[in-house]
């Protein structure tokens, strides 16, 4: 978008100059180019700034930055047009003792700065939403994918469970135990398998060798130390980390 805006800058100073001076072609192109780049240059300057340190802030403090920012653009713009056309007539010098525009030309300038500032940090905005966007419908999309049951290999083959039958999953030597409701499955796979696998809403790592379902515990207490004692909807307890605790306070409403 913003690349759009510059092209279009640079089409417009072409055709003014193009008519209304004698330059000819390559002499219109050539201010038109001077005109433009400088503007896009900044635009998409004015476009890492608002994106990393504007957007993300409250909608009244950005408002009250797109005042010095708009100036600042202008200026920068008018003393970047300047200076280049100094240096493409004549040496550094001159280009370090500029001729400021008239009066009225330098208006006409400013005003035109915040106007592209304006274009620019609107195209900013809408760049930065769809990113926003496009993060939002990635993340849902993972959760939609994400089935509400896994295919579990046990000894006897292959079961479809459901998470919400699981009440916990724990560490036991070789090999694992999923605790449903009613009963326990052993499995082969490991706990950081399980882990990767389960949904994080659902599920926390309560200990190094124990994640648990949050929809099966019926209440827990303090037990010393930084750790938490879990009571299940299946008459079992379990005791977490430090780590644990602070799992199940974040997910903890």
């Amino acid at each position: 978008m913003v690349a759009g805006g510059g092209v279009l800058l640079f089409a417009s100073y072409w055709l003014i100059f193009y008519f209304t001076t004698d330059d000819g072609l390559l002499g219109g192109s050539r201010n038109a180019a001077l005109n433009a780049l400088p503007a896009l240059a900044l635009a998409l300057l004015v476009h890492l700034v608002l994106d990393k340190a504007v957007w993300t802030r409250g909608m009244g403090f950005t408002q009250l930055l797109h005042v010095p920012l708009s100036l600042g653009f202008a200026v920068l713009w008018y003393l970047a047009i300047g200076v280049i056309g100094a240096l493409q007539n004549g040496s550094l010098t001159q280009a370090l003792a500029v001729r400021p525009f008239v009066p009225v030309a330098f208006a006409w300038q400013m005003f035109q700065g915040v106007t592209f500032y304006a274009v620019a940090a609107l195209a900013s905005l809408c760049i930065h939403l769809h990113g926003r966007l496009a993060v939002l419908e990635s993340g849902t999309q993972g959760v939609l994918r994400q089935p509400p049951f896994m295919l579990l290999k046990t000894e006897e083959g292959t079961e479809r469970i459901s998470h919400d039958k699981i009440v916990k999953i724990s560490g036991a030597g070789d090999h694992t135990e999923v605790s449903l409701r009613t009963r326990v499955v052993a499995s082969a796979t490991s706990l950081a398998q399980f882990e990767d696998l389960l949904p994080d809403a659902q599920f926390i790592r309560a200990h190094r060798s124990h994640i648990v379902s949050l929809a099966a515990i019926e209440r827990s207490e303090a037990a010393g130390n930084g750790r938490t004692t879990l009571h299940l909807v299946n008459g079992s307890t379990v005791t977490t980390s430090r780590a644990g605790t602070r799992a199940l306070r974040e997910a903890t409403v």
